[in-house]
């Protein structure tokens, strides 16, 4: 019994030894041969106890470099050693200058709305009469247009613009709207689809589109 018990404590420490191996030869690995660094940046690697990182063919810091700052630019060939002196790899830092990135440049032809609601598509509505309408059809709008104004309304984004629309319970609605810099005025009167009024457009806040499109 007592021999037994012997050999299960000797196959629990091996397995435990052989596992510490198995964890310590992962760490070694998972240590990279090439590494990018900013000048004035800490290596920072994790090494494992009995490990040093050291300098051996340019003059750097100290002899362990590892949670250090490094300021010399270019390549660095470092080695990794186990207990100071059983060489295991070479790692390659490569040290690059800190950078500054100024924009620069000229625009590109886009243009920013700070105010309305941009009218992006049109289609036919299917009324609650059963029947198929263009409420906008002969009203001047078109695709690019940006509404800012219903009944005397400032119309700052789609929610108001809908708020408006039913509002209006089918009468005629005044739409004060801008295209190529010019404002321009029309009136459109909604139907009933769905309980709500719609006027036939697909439209989105005009400040750089930052909401989804909707369909009123």
């Amino acid at each position: 019994m007592r021999k037994k018990y012997f050999t299960n404590i000797l196959k629990i420490l091996t397995i435990l030894v052989l596992l510490s191996i198995f964890v310590y030869i992962s760490s070694i690995e998972a240590i990279p041969e090439n590494i990018v660094i900013f000048e004035g940046e800490k290596l920072n690697l994790k090494i494992a106890a009995g490990l040093s990182l050291d300098d051996y063919e340019t003059e750097l810091a100290a002899s362990n470099i590892n949670n250090k700052k490094i300021s010399t630019t270019g390549s660095n060939n470092l080695q990794l050693n186990l207990f100071g002196n059983i060489k295991i790899k070479n790692v390659s830092v490569d040290v690059i200058p800190k950078t500054t990135v100024i924009p620069i440049g000229s625009s590109i032809g886009m243009k920013l709305y700070t105010k309305g609601v941009l009218v992006v598509g049109m289609s036919q509505i299917d009324t609650d009469n059963n029947t198929k309408e263009k409420p906008y059809e002969n009203s001047g709008i078109e695709q690019g247009d940006t509404i800012i104004e219903v009944n005397n309304n400032e119309i700052g984004n789609t929610d108001e613009l809908i708020e408006e629309v039913n509002n209006s319970n089918g009468e005629a609605i005044s739409i004060k709207y801008v295209r190529n810099n010019q404002t321009m005025q029309t009136s459109i009167t909604p139907v009933k689809s769905d309980n709500e009024y719609k006027i036939g457009l697909w439209v989105r806040d005009a400040a750089a589109g930052v909401r989804n499109i909707n369909f009123l």
